[in-house]
């Protein structure tokens, strides 16, 4: 099956076809980040092509689906047997403040329950980002990448309950 949905909200699994379109949501959605922040070096905004691309060899790509609307799109792949990474999630601005990330989250953790852990990445300035993730049930470790003197990026990870 590669079509999940919740209510208004659906996953359509992609695939490489789709690229284009879903890097161009992608630099849309981190264009205001990238400004922000100026991260010149690992911003979604500068990706490639060819790596993009890279990433539907890795792991599953989705479409995020609003009322039939693409509203985004989130990336998710085995970091290692029983960890799941949710590397990249982006939601359109115009889509923002509806809950399809908690939605979308939770149908993933449900997609694959082979994941023990899941495990995600954000900037530690943005507060709405780890306000979401502390009310999904994610935990901030000590982790933190110091990418420039504006952005630090710290690390989330949800345990499944037995």
């Amino acid at each position: 099956m590669n079509e999940y949905a919740n209510s208004r909200v659906k996953l359509k699994k992609a695939n490489k076809s789709d690229a284009e379109e879903l890097l161009k949501l992608q630099r849309t959605v981190f264009m205001p980040i990238y400004q922000k922040y100026e991260d010149h070096e690992t911003s979604p905004v500068n990706q490639t092509m060819d790596r993009f691309i890279k990433r539907f060899d890795i792991g599953d790509y989705y479409k995020i689906m609003y009322d039939e609307s693409l509203a985004g799109s989130v990336f998710v792949y085995q970091e290692k047997p029983g960890v799941m990474k949710f590397h990249i999630i982006n939601i359109l601005e115009e889509f923002q403040n509806k809950g399809i990330a908690q939605k979308i989250m939770k149908m993933l953790e449900g997609i694959y329950p082979q994941a023990d852990i899941w495990k995600l990445e954000t900037i530690e300035s943005e507060k709405r980002n780890c306000y979401l993730y502390e009310k999904m049930g994610y935990v901030k470790t000590p982790e933190k990448q110091v990418v420039n003197g504006k952005l630090t990026l710290i690390t989330y990870i949800k345990v499944k309950k037995n």
